[in-house]
């Protein structure tokens, strides 16, 4: 495993880590979970990022139970603002009495406080303005609830905002199919020296290569993924990346070396819900794309670009 000072932070955290959106599902033995978590530990990874609404704070719990016990540094972050009980993202709100209630149940759920990175959970840019957010993340520093707050992005444009707002942390979207971050929000980051966590790495699974081009996804598997035409241009575009897989290599390992490719971000969070799966991300730490691998991205990208679409 490899590792990367995450910005103003001076964590040292992993540069993969551990998306934890799913610990916790509905309809799975309960006894499956720790031992992801247990196993992640075991490969070097030591930072997790949850949120108060991932099946209804199981997520938390269960990253509780496991890191309380592990004696070497485990970091974690978690979010605020989703509805914890019915997981209702349109209706996330911010207000200061939310906080300020949630912090505290996250703290007990995870056994720790101060909670190492706290973020709200995918504000808009409005919703950044309504709020005192310099003035809320004061006073959860100075109550010792947390050591660094930020945002997860809902867009480029609320990551920005929070940047020029003071904020130490983002978690934000770029992947090999979707590059835009590039354009503004990672030199934003880079230059106040943001600790920078890269969600959905892998497009939700579209850069496992798993989905045949000219074919709609599975009910069951759509969750949150594209639909339609722009489900084929992406899937066509997965495609043309397939030069990536190579000896010692699959392509969402390529994917996870291209998003920490990029000298602003610090780690990559993919979502695990085995322990092969988990293993397999893992990996990805122990190598790089070569020269040419990168050059035949960026005539990629650049291709993307003029078509205008991601």
């Amino acid at each position: 495993m490899r590792y990367r000072i995450y910005g103003r932070t001076g964590l040292r955290v992993s540069t993969v880590s551990m998306g934890c959106n799913r610990l916790g599902d509905p309809g799975v033995d309960p006894a499956q979970w720790p031992p992801i978590v247990k196993r992640a530990l075991a490969l070097g990874i030591n930072f997790f990022d949850t949120s108060n609404s991932y099946n209804q704070g199981r997520s938390e719990e269960v990253l509780g139970e496991v890191t309380s016990g592990h004696s070497e540094p485990v970091y974690i972050s978690t979010k605020v603002g989703v509805p914890v009980m019915t997981n209702d993202f349109p209706n996330r709100e911010f207000s200061e009495e939310t906080i300020f209630r949630e912090v505290v149940n996250s703290c007990e759920r995870l056994r720790r406080r101060p909670i190492d990175l706290y973020m709200l959970h995918s504000p808009s840019v409005d919703q950044l303005e309504e709020m005192r957010f310099e003035e809320v993340a004061s006073k959860l520093k100075a109550g010792g609830f947390v050591r660094f707050f930020g945002i997860s992005t809902l867009d480029h444009a609320s990551g920005i905002w929070a940047v020029n707002h003071g904020a130490d942390i983002l978690q934000i979207e770029y992947n090999l199919l979707d590059p835009t971050a590039e354009d503004e929000l990672l030199p934003v980051a880079q230059r106040h020296d943001v600790g920078v966590m890269v969600r959905v790495p892998l497009a939700r699974g579209l850069l496992t290569g798993k989905f045949p081009a000219g074919q709609p996804i599975p009910p069951e598997q759509q969750w949150r993924r594209p639909k339609g035409d722009q489900l084929q241009l992406r899937l066509s575009r997965v495609d043309q990346l397939r030069f990536l897989e190579r000896e010692g290599q699959t392509l969402a390992q390529a994917a996870l070396r291209f998003v920490l490719s990029h000298p602003g971000v610090h780690c990559v969070i993919p979502g695990a819900r085995t322990v092969p799966q988990l293993e397999a991300n893992a990996a990805a730490a122990d190598g790089d794309l070569t020269a040419a691998e990168l050059d035949r991205i960026r005539a990629l990208h650049a291709q993307w670009r003029a078509e205008g679409v991601w």
